[in-house]
């Protein structure tokens, strides 16, 4: 698997070493580096290539007494590599996933037409912008070296994940302080807004409306439609699930609608057309 993905093993090898750096006074131990959440082969073959992101895997990807149930094959007293720590990742959704927080970014794919369980037209993938290491406690309670230590690392690892990825869209749903860590190159001035709720889950009418951003980015030379959700305890939890599902829609819409652009690279433009015909690199 690792081939198809020109780049994979070196970002493997950094997570490992993420890991390694990551303090131990809050790093969760015996774990692993959770690069990704989901099934690498069905995302490759994927028709709309789309991720979620959040800030760091949670400590329950851990549960003490069976740290390993979610990630079997990966117990060991050292950093797994390749085939064996891909596949790992990959069954993560096929075995038994942290369904309780991952429901509601699955609310959202719904709309795309994707899911982390292989039962839509595409598979999604879940990433983790500042660190692909699980805390104890979680990010908010770290101290700040403790985050700084992370985020050294974490950072520039989810950046490279995205290069070799290259997804059309990519839903964050996270604090808005921490949108600044976005480091590629934007396509816009600014984000706009994508929808606003104005209603709540009950279909009352809210005293602060809820606002879905978007902006695209340049990912890998290729243009990528970002959304920004704020999130709650889990992701866009101040929307229903309906509403998740209409978010889902939209953004799918949205990025049918890709401006021109040039790459800074290539300086080649490129039109609505071909977004989705481009292929990963093999």
């Amino acid at each position: 698997m690792g081939s198809a993905f020109r780049g994979i093993d070196k970002v493997v090898a950094d997570a490992w070493a993420a890991y390694e750096r990551a303090p131990v006074s809050c790093r969760v131990d015996p774990a692993l580096p959770i690069l990704f959440f989901g099934d690498l082969r069905g995302y490759r073959s994927s028709p709309l290539r789309v991720l979620t992101v959040g800030l760091n895997p949670s400590l329950r990807e851990f549960p003490v007494g069976s740290p390993f149930e979610r990630f079997p094959g990966c117990a060991s007293n050292g950093p797994i590599r390749g085939e064996r720590y891909l596949n790992c990742l990959g069954s993560y959704f096929r075995v038994n996933p942290y369904r309780n927080w991952f429901s509601s970014y699955e609310a959202v794919l719904e709309g795309v037409g994707c899911s982390y369980y292989g039962v839509r037209p595409s598979t999604a993938l879940h990433t983790d912008i500042a660190s692909p290491i699980a805390t104890n406690p979680t990010w908010s309670k770290l101290k700040r070296p403790e985050r700084e230590g992370l985020l050294s690392c974490g950072v520039p690892v989810w950046h490279e994940l995205l290069k070799i990825l290259q997804p059309h869209i990519v839903f964050l749903s996270i604090a808005r302080e921490h949108i600044s860590k976005i480091e590629f190159a934007p396509l816009e001035d600014h984000w706009q807004a994508l929808h606003v709720f104005t209603s709540t889950k009950r279909g009352h009418r809210r005293s602060r409306p809820y606002t879905v951003e978007s902006r695209w980015y340049e990912i890998a030379n290729y243009p990528s439609l970002l959304v920004f959700g704020p999130a709650a305890q889990k992701p866009f939890g101040l929307v229903s699930d309906q509403q998740k599902s209409q978010v889902g829609e939209l953004a799918r819409e949205a990025s049918k609608l890709m401006p021109h652009w040039k790459s800074h690279r290539q300086r080649s433009t490129l039109h609505p057309a071909n977004h989705y015909d481009r292929n990963l690199h093999a």
